[in-house]
């Protein structure tokens, strides 16, 4: 029988498939890459160090330690404390764009072989966003969020958003941000030698909300509606957060100055400071913006793209909106130099200049949020408000109390806000109405006077609170009588109240009345 070599060469010949090496960590997955709800670096360290069932002290300290090198170690042999790794300022700046948030991805990638960390942080921004003004110096978290994730079953982390600064309420439950822990009221940094997301890392408490007890009193309140600015805040930060892994590559610095370029050039054609003035910024500010010295912060750059009607992806791809007709009326007039030391004042109402401010007058009886007559009077390029009455009393009144409402729906919907997160808080003692007026600076008639119903809960929440406190107390004066009475009878001494009180670790109990007939009734039942 003849044999095919050539086919047994072949066979014989094949190379062996490439087998990639394992990575020295778990190749873990961040949650809600692409998403503006996407985990932080810190988190995902936390977890990291969770699914080898270490701390994230010592995962530090052991892995990540020998492959950046620091030079911030002042105790080598303390390896749990993170601070001692990296330094305090290195900690709070970890999802940022700093060289200390570029070392940990960069150590990360490598030990677990994942190539996708970096928008776990700022750094795709660290062009076009400066470090000032970036992120929370502590953690701040959602308890409802950790809730809602807990009782759905779902893996608890902290979000990048919510270690923006600018960041300051709830994205899905428009509820301000929590920083201080419920259970031992402080605060604590992003990532900690022992961090579990959802969980304090000084007391352990669980930063959730209990919704056995207060789901069935929130219907009660109705929801948040009139909180505008913060919830355009979150939803552009998420939406620049998300947008993050489809840049084709990161924006350069000098995308402020051209986009800034842009727009002087549509809306104040070439007059750099009255469109910074228009903006309410200083021209100062504008000018070193505008020349590309300088780039704004991120809290300046979203009160720009909030006042041009854009997002901040859209603002950082030199993308500009069609200039609209109320845009267009809001626009600050073009006034000479010889009139520019003097305030504009408008005295006929049937001149063109005055039908253009009394147009841009209506327009922003339905703006939202409501502008105030100084604002509107300042973009339309007034010193003061007086020319816009003199053009339109009636209008001028309409503005001035539709204002007057808006602001006085953002102080109910603050204070409620206060008082809810108090009533429905895992704080023990829980704190009495008085106590929470002191530590916000608000005084118990304002209480009163928003949110009735709130402070009644309130009360009766601490009127129970201490009921149960007396109750205790009785019970243990009650005890410790009935253990010390006999003792000291057989002692000698008589067991009065004065002799009782040297002996019990809480004599106060003793002015209760119950306690007091426990004492006569054992001392009458003592033999003689």
């Amino acid at each position: 029988m003849m044999t095919n070599m050539a086919v047994n060469d072949e066979l014989w010949l094949k190379e062996p498939e490439f087998t990639p090496s394992p990575s020295r960590l778990f190749h873990l997955e961040p949650i809600g890459l692409g998403t503006c709800y996407v985990e932080s670096l810190t988190s995902y360290v936390a977890r990291l160090a969770a699914a080898h069932s270490v701390l994230p002290g010592t995962l530090l300290a052991r892995e990540i330690k020998p492959i950046v090198g620091h030079n911030h170690t002042t105790n080598p042999l303390n390896s749990k404390s993170i601070v001692s790794l990296y330094g305090q300022a290195s900690v709070k700046a970890l999802n940022g764009t700093q060289i200390g948030a570029k070392q940990l991805v960069f150590a990360l990638e490598i030990l677990t072989k994942r190539t996708d960390l970096q928008f776990l942080t700022m750094l795709p921004w660290a062009k076009v966003i400066p470090v000032l003004g970036l992120l929370k110096h502590s953690h701040t978290w959602c308890p409802y969020c950790y809730q809602d994730w807990l009782n759905n079953q779902q893996v608890i982390y902290s979000p990048l958003l919510w270690a923006l600064k600018p960041a300051k309420i709830c994205p899905i439950h428009h509820r301000f941000l929590e920083s201080k822990c419920p259970h031992c009221g402080l605060e604590f940094l992003h990532l900690w030698h022992n961090s579990r997301p959802g969980f304090c890392p000084k007391c352990d408490g669980w930063l959730g909300i209990n919704y056995e007890v207060s789901l069935p009193d929130k219907r009660l309140f109705e929801e948040i509606h009139n909180l505008q600015p913060e919830i355009w805040i979150v939803k552009t930060l998420g939406d620049l957060i998300a947008q993050a892994p489809e840049f084709p590559c990161p924006p350069p610095r000098e995308t402020i100055k051209t986009i800034l370029r842009a727009y002087v050039y549509q809306y104040t054609p070439g007059n750099v400071s009255a469109f910074g003035r228009w903006l309410g910024l200083s021209r100062y500010e504008i000018l070193h913006w505008y020349s590309g010295v300088a780039i704004p912060n991120l809290d300046k750059l979203l009160k720009i793209c909030y006042a041009l009607s854009t997002n901040l992806v859209d603002f950082l791809q030199l993308k500009i909106p069609p200039l609209t007709l109320k845009g267009l009326v809001s626009l600050p007039a073009s006034k000479s130099k010889k009139l520019s030391s003097q305030p504009a004042l408008v005295t006929s109402n049937s001149s063109p200049k005055c039908e253009r401010v009394i147009q841009a007058m209506q327009l922003a009886t339905e703006e939202e949020p409501p502008p105030s007559l100084t604002q509107l009077a300042v973009r339309l390029g007034f010193k003061t408000p007086s020319s816009l009455t003199a053009c339109s009393k009636s209008l001028s009144a309409s503005l001035a109390t539709r204002y007057s409402e808006y602001q006085q729906q953002l102080r109910f919907s603050h204070i409620r806000n206060i008082l809810e997160l108090a009533l429905f808080s895992n704080e023990y003692p829980p704190p009495s109405l008085r106590k929470i007026a002191k530590r916000t600076g608000i005084g118990l008639a304002t209480f009163y006077h928003y949110c009735p119903i709130v402070c009644h809960a309130i009360s009766l929440r601490y009127k129970d609170y201490r009921k149960f406190v007396h109750k205790l107390a009785i019970e243990q004066g009650c005890r410790e009588v009935r253990q010390l009475a006999p003792l000291l009878h057989a002692q000698g001494i008589t067991p009065t109240a004065k002799n009782l009180r040297k002996f019990m670790h809480h004599p106060s109990s003793l002015w209760q009345a119950e306690v007091i007939e426990v004492l006569r009734q054992i001392r009458l039942d003592l033999p003689q």
